[in-house]
């Protein structure tokens, strides 16, 4: 099933979800690449791929090591 993306520079951004925390994870992909596999949260539960619009992003984050972050709506 392939799912929405937000193209950003060269990369499109990727969301997957987590139905039973609720806890989201945001990844870089090169645009025309497959989706990532899901990843495992840290409450023990598989995250699945979610939609992601132009609204589900705030802002970027660059934190102080150099590593970039996209910060959520919801963490406001």
């Amino acid at each position: 099933m392939s799912f929405s993306r937000v193209s950003l520079f060269h990369y499109d951004v990727v969301r997957e979800l987590c139905n039973t925390c609720r806890n989201e994870s945001f990844h870089f992909v090169p645009i025309g690449a497959a989706d990532p596999a899901p990843t495992r949260c840290k409450c023990g539960e598989d995250r699945k791929l979610a939609d992601t619009s132009n609204t589900s992003i705030i802002r970027l984050v660059t934190k102080p090591g150099g590593e970039m972050v996209v910060v959520p709506v919801i963490a406001r």
